[in-house]
């Protein structure tokens, strides 16, 4: 049976370590890349976040550890979720061509696509027609800001 390291991850999303309570040199009180200030608890909760699961006796290879999207423990999506999502939402009302209507629905497909839930499918083709429907640039943007939080099932749904 294993255990969870602590990760150190800025608010951007960035990870400088997936295990800074046994590598406390690799800790950044702010970002290397960004220069936001680097958590190692949920803002909400104080839970640690979950780093790399340790395991006695076993070695792990080109291990790529990637931050969760939200908080095991009490739910809430980390400050880098909501800031990749609040991005892709600018980036998609500055294109001004969807009505109202249609931006709340894809601001709910876009969160429901951070989850790994049986509406991925319907969420995933409603997210396809929108990028159809605001132009290449656009879209290539929305994907490069949302592409680290999305469910594996969404990222198969959207992109195979």
């Amino acid at each position: 049976m294993g255990t969870y390291r602590i990760a150190e991850v800025c608010q951007n999303g960035h990870v400088s370590t997936s295990s800074a309570d046994t590598s406390p040199e690799l800790r950044e009180k702010y970002c290397s890349q960004c220069g936001e200030p680097t958590i190692t608890q949920c803002l909400e909760c104080k839970a640690n976040i979950r780093g790399y699961y340790y395991v006695p006796g076993v070695v792990s290879i080109g291990h790529n550890y990637e931050p969760p999207t939200y908080c095991f423990n009490c739910g809430n999506p980390f400050p880098w979720t909501e800031r990749k999502i609040s991005g892709a939402l600018e980036l998609i009302k500055e294109e001004g061509e969807l009505s109202n209507e249609e931006y709340q629905q894809f601001e709910k497909d876009l969160v429901e696509l951070t989850k790994d839930s049986p509406k991925v499918q319907v969420a995933s083709v409603r997210f396809k027609k929108v990028m159809g429907k605001v132009g290449n640039s656009i879209a290539t943007g929305v994907r490069e800001i949302v592409v680290d939080i999305l469910s594996e099932a969404a990222k198969k749904s959207l992109w195979g």
